[in-house]
């Protein structure tokens, strides 16, 4: 199996996520992120992009590294039945990230902007989701990892 290397900022979502947890991953690319939890953490994981051309392209990187993970050419999370997954959204900006979750959920969320963090924070924080961590990292640019988890109604 060729090594799989994935960028600091994929590295610290990693890290954040239990073993044999189940994921979203929105706006997967490549689904590096995905590959790495299923090979090193036996997540189950969806990948899911807009783009026809990244999902191929996701095929042909879990084909090369021999992974169990899904792919799904989706728009955000429309269409899509929602359980207990952690749904990952990294890589975008603040405006789409909240277009992405402007729905009725409460699973974790780890999200990972590179813009307007107070604004995203705030958004989450109105979705009733409190900020278990937060953490800046810095890979090419500034960016701002989130976990968030949805405060339980009594």
């Amino acid at each position: 199996m060729t090594n799989l290397k994935i960028k600091p900022r994929l590295l610290e979502i990693c890290n954040l996520i239990e073993p044999n947890s189940k994921i979203v991953d929105v706006g997967a690319d490549h689904a590096l992120l995905d590959i790495y939890l299923n090979k090193h953490k036996n997540c189950t994981c969806l990948a899911t992009d807009i783009s026809e051309k990244c999902i191929e392209r996701a095929k042909q990187n879990i084909i090369k590294y021999n992974a169990n993970v899904k792919t799904k050419i989706n728009d955000g999370l429309n269409g899509l039945e929602l359980n207990d997954e952690i749904i990952v959204i990294s890589g975008m900006g603040t405006i789409t990230i909240k277009k992405i979750l402007n729905k009725d959920i409460t699973n974790d969320l780890i999200v990972v902007t590179h813009t307007d963090v107070d604004e995203l924070k705030s958004f989450l924080k109105n979705k009733n989701y409190e900020i278990t961590l937060e953490k800046n990292i810095f890979d090419k640019r500034k960016y701002t990892i989130i976990y968030a988890k949805a405060k339980k109604i009594c």
